[in-house]
């Protein structure tokens, strides 16, 4: 689609939990190339709108509207690295399997990915400056280079809209700004 075209539309939103407001008359609309961060305290709501423009909760008021359709079926255009999304660094698996997962939730079955899936892994990786540690384990990388990975993950489905909650928690202040220019780049070179 074009720039102009409404990617999210979030239309008088309010969500509660438990009669506690989390968000209240939100209203926003992104457009083609949008950079959006949502900025916040902790417990302010940033990860109940992420949700919401998932479609894994429902707004108690007003409308959520991803691609111009309810988000649950916009899913598939959308890529999604969630909030200190936990691997068990015990676990022995190396980088591109890390990035491979991104396909699970695709009608994919954990261990059972075939040779484009795998293209697309390293693909995800040679954007993001990783594939010279595809090989690695996950869990000898710096926290810097955990995140580019995951990020990864969630580029491999090759997604229209991708959505980050809190990639840069855990990292430091230099890795942080490596990060969002990574992003920035990644925002220029994306097709439209």
């Amino acid at each position: 689609g074009s720039d102009d075209e409404a990617i999210v539309e979030i239309r008088d939103l309010s969500f509660a939990y438990n009669g506690a407001t989390v968000l209240e008359n939100v209203n926003l609309t992104m457009r083609g190339r949008d950079f959006l961060s949502i900025v916040g305290p902790n417990a302010g709501g940033k990860t109940t709108l992420v949700k919401l423009m998932l479609g894994l909760i429902t707004p108690q008021r007003g409308t959520v509207r991803v691609f111009g359709v309810p988000p649950e079926k916009a899913r598939s255009r959308v890529g999604y690295m969630p909030q200190n999304a936990s691997l068990d660094l015990h676990f022995p698996v190396s980088v591109i399997d890390v990035v491979m997962m991104g396909h699970l939730g695709r009608g994919r079955q954990w261990g059972f990915y075939g040779q484009a899936e795998k293209v697309k892994a390293r693909e995800a990786l040679k954007l993001l400056e990783m594939e010279n540690v595809q090989d690695r384990p996950f869990s000898e990388l710096s926290g810097g280079q955990r995140q580019r990975v995951l990020i990864a993950r969630a580029l491999v489905v090759e997604p229209e809209l991708l959505i980050l909650d809190e990639p840069t928690s855990n990292v430091d202040m230099a890795i942080e700004r490596e990060l969002f220019e990574v992003l920035s780049e990644l925002n220029t070179k994306a097709p439209v």
